[in-house]
């Protein structure tokens, strides 16, 4: 130390060179996160080998992302045109945007229904975009700028936009919390040490090891494939400035102590690394072994943790060479203006409960257990991976993304593909059976809405492809044709039976009675011109005909006039009737309300009469008596009842005189009928004479043909009599015919029991089909020895049920390729919750794996610390119990409080790798300060150095606490969780578990053999 700080200023000069070329040339860490992103998963997972299949398959570089359209009302025609529109402008410049593929419901209709809500407010299109060297911000310019003209509300959405928020979200957290951080550590430290120069020279000393430890850091992760993550940055300042400014609160207040005691400015800096400086050389000795373990995990996330290792380093370095630097250069300024040179006073809380603890140590002991073993039994580790819900809906991402799972479900977004790679074609019969038939036990694996496939495009089953339903188009024809041949074979039986028993001989008398028709033709034409004669020969008889009907003729049209013009008159007449129906019922209505008006009146003047006394002398009151009374007793017989009953009697008059008028009108009719037929007659009988000559003429021929056909039916009757011999001839044809019907009968009912099988075989010509090689195509490569199968899972896919339908999912795909064809293939599941289920087995090794290396780290530290063999066990199981209650209480206020389904999944261990590595630091400083009282009884010394060192502890965990505190406003519900977890475990650690559990652990011993000692005497 000596050397040191007479080195001073040359070690001051390399530090601060270091920090600048460093800081100067350091590549931008956010900028490499946004071009390559991180990984949460090894290269070895199976989604991860599953991913690369799947990329074989589709050699189109880039991601799948998404574009939302969102109206809340429904979107408008004028909407969708907007849209479809800006699709086609993005489309043309889709080379430059870096897209292809693009689906939406506009160009591809028959993916409509999967791509546009059923309530109309929601459509989105898919597409994958190849961000080559440019920035993801840049991208979301360009296409917003290609939407400006949408009026509804568009989000862009997918891989690349919900990473690039979540960084950007990242980045804000961590500067926001280094802001908060550097201030909160000013005013705990102004507060603690009544100095304004001490905080400041302990955050330059904090700031000189971060920026030295980030820039060799960047360095690696530029140049060497360091492990990176948004969590990097984050850590390293969480740590350092912790324990860094936790190191110098310990560091100054012993440095104080030292002064105090008279010891020169050399004399303190030698004293204060004596012990202070052993202590947190061994405390930094464990965060180094504990962060170091993390080079051991399998997710890269977590072995980017080892950065942490870097910073400890440089921390140590910086403790022992720059901060001895700074202690020299200010020696007792360093605390201006304060003038006390005392340390820390004796911690008042530490000194009550370790003196309790030590008194007590069996109570103590049992209530700790009391308090901190529920806690270890009723821990529940329930996880959340979803990183869109650590979103919320504060970015354009996640918001989008959330109304595309409200309205179409996230299966239906973030679907699970299961890939299987063959050193053969598998586009052949065998292999694509094999698919089929996985993709039908799939189908009914718990959890899974819809598998596609190559057999199955469209999820639905494609029936030419089976058995049963080409062995229905075959029977079918075979049906036919047997119906064919039993109609042939009926039809030449007929025939073979008439001519078998035909008799030819009969065919003379048809010959015979062929020549009587003939005969009686030729009668027949000559009374027909004898007709012919009658009506056009000029005979009396035709005139007198004639004659008559021309004067029927006329008389029928005088009566068809009389009848028209009565039947005029008889309508007037029943227009005027119906008038009058209306008046009268008018009249009959009024005198009514004459009538009650008047027996109104009646009784008004006869109360009039009662109210004046004269009114028996008075003659004008007699006179208006009078005649009111005449006036009622004259509309006695007009009654309601009366004026019914004329109303009945007009209306069956008025009906006779509708049904007279009808008649009268059929009349007519009937006669002007009657004449017009008449005249049809007339010029039909000139008709008829024409008509019979022509029939006569007719008939003369077909006389003539009757004799031809006499002499061809005798002719016949000769030709006939070699038919008998065909007809037998025709009995073996038959035969043979029915043969073969019953073979097809046969063959039919044989094919009959294959129609149930549901096998599946693809015809050769199909393998060619154009409509099959777009399958093919979509779901082989183009060597065709990959397939995938794309898997809707019903769940959310960052959930449980999630998880557990992909590994039945795995199972199934397994057993469903053993003794096949495809038996030797590789295969795996992809997606989200693939990935989600191999980052949950994989945290959960890590968690297990880690937890010992780092419990076994820090024991052997506090072995060689304390060299004793029960206190590093006590120390370590008051370390398990603060995690266990952190996490208790974590699960507490997140789950049943606040109601999230589970934990961000890499709380958990984070929490334990820093509450064990930082928690232990305090133990040794307790341990360490406990072993400066030899001299002393342990339960003496343990509440001695609890005293002295617990207001230095207590300062340290406010440090540390709040330190981890600034990331509540940050946001991200990941680094809240984690926030509060370590928050809470250093609570528990610093105000129950050291000042108490510790103490009387070291007491038990003692408090044990006592109480042995006691029961033995009695």
């Amino acid at each position: 130390m000596t050397k040191i700080i007479k080195g001073r200023w040359a070690i001051f000069a390399i530090w601060l060179v270091a920090t600048i070329l460093l800081t100067v040339f350091q590549p931008d860490i956010n900028a490499i996160l946004q071009q390559k992103g991180y990984q949460q998963l090894s290269s070895n997972s199976p989604s991860v080998k599953a991913d690369n299949l799947l990329k074989k398959i589709d050699d189109k570089k880039g991601s799948d992302d998404l574009i939302v359209f969102y109206d809340p009302h429904k979107l408008t025609s004028k909407e969708r045109t907007q849209i479809k529109d800006a699709l086609q402008s993005i489309k043309k410049s889709s080379s430059s945007l870096g897209i292809s593929d693009i689906i939406d419901p506009f160009n591809t209709p028959e993916a409509k229904s999967s791509l546009v809500s059923k309530d109309g407010t929601t459509l989105f299109v898919s597409y994958k975009l190849d961000k080559g060297d440019r920035q993801i911000d840049d991208i979301q310019a360009s296409l917003d700028k290609k939407l400006k003209s949408v009026k509804a509300q568009h989000y862009l959405s997918g891989e690349d936009f919900i990473n690039n928020d979540y960084l950007k979200a990242s980045q804000a957290g961590v500067e926001k919390s280094a802001a908060l951080t550097v201030i909160f550590i000013l005013v705990v430290l102004i507060i603690a040490f009544r100095s304004i120069v001490t905080p400041l020279v302990s955050l330059l000393a904090v700031a000189f090891s971060y920026l030295c430890s980030m820039g060799i850091a960047a360095q690696l992760i530029a140049h060497a494939g360091f492990p990176i993550t948004n969590l990097t940055q984050m850590l390293l300042v969480l740590i350092l400035f912790g324990i860094g400014t936790d190191y110098n609160i310990l560091l100054f207040n012993r440095f104080k102590e030292e002064l105090a005691h008279g010891e020169s400015v050399d004399g303190a800096i030698i004293n204060t690394y004596k012990t202070a400086g052993k202590t947190i050389a061994y405390s930094i000795l464990t965060v180094f072994i504990a962060f170091l373990a993390l080079s051991f995990a399998e997710s890269p996330i977590y072995r980017s943790g080892v950065v942490v290792v870097i910073g400890a380093t440089i921390l140590l370095l910086e403790i022992v060479t720059l901060t001895p630097f700074i202690m020299k250069l200010f020696g007792k300024k360093l605390f201006w203006p304060s003038k006390k040179t005392g340390g820390h006073k004796e911690n008042w809380f530490w000194g009550h409960t370790s003196s309790f603890a030590t008194k007590h140590p069996i109570l103590s002991v049992i209530i700790i257990v009391l308090l901190i073993v529920p806690t270890i039994y009723f821990h529940q580790e329930k996880l959340n991976f979803d990183t869109i819900k650590e979103l919320g809906n504060s970015y354009p991402s996640s918001k989008g993304f959330n109304i595309v799972a409200d309205h179409f479900g996230k299966g239906q977004a973030m679907p699970a593909s299961v890939v299987i790679e063959s050193d053969k074609p598998l586009n052949n019969n065998q292999s694509l059976a094999v698919i089929d038939s996985l993709t039908e036990r799939l189908k009914k694996v718990d959890g899974v809405k819809q598998v596609s496939s190559v057999t199955q495009p469209q999820g639905k089953k494609i029936s030419d492809f089976y058995i049963d339903s080409q062995m229905g188009s075959v029977t079918d024809g075979l049906s036919q044709t047997k119906n064919a041949v039993s109609q042939i074979h009926d039809g030449l039986k007929q025939a073979q039976d008439k001519l078998g028993s035909a008799d030819f001989s009969k065919v003379n008398q048809m010959v015979d009675g062929t020549a009587q028709l003939q005969d009686g033709l030729t009668s027949l034409t000559n009374g027909l011109s004898q007709i012919q004669s009658g009506i056009s020969g000029g005979s009396s008889d035709s005139q007198s005909i004639s004659s008559g009907i021309a004067s029927i003729e006329k008389n029928l049209e005088k009566m068809s006039s009389g009848v028209n013009v009565l039947a005029s008159n008889y309508n007037k007449m029943q227009a005027g009737y119906a008038q009058m129906g209306t008046n009268y019922q008018q009249a009959a209505q009024a005198l009514l309300g004459v009538k009650s008006a008047l027996a109104q009146m009646q009784g008004l003047v006869a109360a009039l009469g009662q109210s004046y006394a004269d009114s028996g002398q008075d003659q004008n009151y007699q006179a208006l008596k009078q005649t009111i009374d005449q006036l009622n007793s004259s509309l006695t017989n007009i009654t309601p009842e009366g004026i019914q009953q004329l109303n009945d009697n007009y209306n069956q008059v008025t009906d006779g005189f509708k049904t007279a008028n009808q008649n009268l009108t059929k009349m007519g009719t009937g006669l002007s009928q009657m004449a017009d037929g008449l005249k049809q007659l007339e010029s039909g009988l000139n008709k008829a004479s024409s008509s019979i000559g022509t029939i006569v003429t007719n008939m003369k021929s077909v006389n003539q043909g009757l004799g031809k056909m006499k002499d061809g039916q005798a002719q016949l009757a000769s030709g006939l009599n070699g038919l008998s011999t065909f007809g037998k001839k025709l009995s073996s044809v038959n035969n043979g015919l029915q043969q073969i019907s019953s073979g097809l009968g046969k063959t039919n009912d044989y094919l009959d029991q294959l129609n149930t099988n549901k096998t599946f075989f693809i015809p050769k010509e199909a393998l060619t089909n154009k409509d099959f090689k777009q399958s093919m195509d979509a779901y082989m490569s183009d060597n065709r020895k990959i397939t995938k199968l794309t898997i809707i899972l019903k769940a959310d896919p960052y959930s449980k049920d999630a998880l557990k339908t992909v590994d039945q999912i795995n199972q199934t795909v397994s057993n469903g390729l053993k003794g096949t064809t495809l038996s030797n293939a590789k295969f795996g599941v992809s997606g989200p919750s693939a990935s989600t289920n191999d980052l949950n087995k994989m945290l959960t090794r890590d968690l297990n794996k880690t937890t010992i290396i780092v419990i076994i780290g820090v024991l052997l530290v506090l072995f060689f610390v304390i060299r004793s063999f029960w206190l590093p066990v006590f120390i370590t199981a008051s370390l398990i119990g603060a995690y266990y209650a952190a996490m208790y209480i974590l699960n507490f206020i997140f789950l049943n409080m606040m109601g999230l389904e589970g934990i961000s999944s890499f709380v958990p261990f984070f929490s334990f790798i820093i509450i064990v590595a930082l928690g232990v630091d305090y133990s040794i400083f307790l341990m360490m300060r406990f072993k400066e009282y030899p001299h002393l009884a342990q339960k003496e010394a343990i509440v001695q150095a609890s005293r002295k060192i617990g207001g230095v502890i207590m300062s340290a965990v406010i440090i540390l606490g709040g330190t981890f505190a600034t990331l509540i406003p940050s946001g991200i519900l990941l680094l809240f969780e984690l926030a509060v977890a370590v928050i809470t475990g250093l609570i528990v650690l610093c105000f129950i578990l050291l000042p108490i559990f510790l103490p009387a652990m070291i007491a038990l011993p003692e408090a044990l053999a006592n109480l042995t000692s006691k029961k033995d005497e009695d």
